[in-house]
């Protein structure tokens, strides 16, 4: 929550927050956290997201009953479609799909600029391109 809290400091003029995450809890906690803390932010979130629990297709089943390695495959392309159009992100260093999400904003979305922030407390050579672009 602190770097959503940053980023309104920055531009106050933000009024939305793209919700994603494979853990349904961790993201059901955030919602509560932002609901109660920052209530006049809209949350955007993916309807159709699994929230696998997992970033591994192998153990999908053990995770999401009925869910099929498609079923995710679609959630993270619907998601990262909604990612696209953000300016803001709060990423973690310890998910290569989290820091992949602003360097492809940065190639394909529609922000002229993309500002990120990594809550890991380590850094990786992905998570510093993710941050500063180059």
């Amino acid at each position: 929550l602190s770097g959503v809290k940053s980023f309104l400091e920055f531009d106050p003029l933000i009024e939305n927050v793209i919700v994603t995450s494979e853990d349904k809890a961790a993201c059901q906690e955030f919602l509560l956290m932002l609901q109660k803390e920052l209530p006049k932010l809209r949350v955007v979130q993916n309807v159709g997201d699994v929230q696998q629990g997992t970033g591994s297709g192998s153990k999908l089943e053990a995770y999401v009953e009925g869910s099929g390695n498609a079923n995710v495959v679609a959630s993270a392309l619907t998601s990262m479609h909604l990612h696209l159009r953000a300016r803001y992100f709060v990423i973690t260093s310890k998910s290569t799909w989290t820091s992949t999400i602003p360097v492809f904003a940065r190639v394909y979305g529609l922000a002229s600029q993309i500002f990120v922030i990594d809550i890991a407390p380590n850094t990786n050579t992905y998570s510093s391109y993710a941050r500063k672009g180059s």
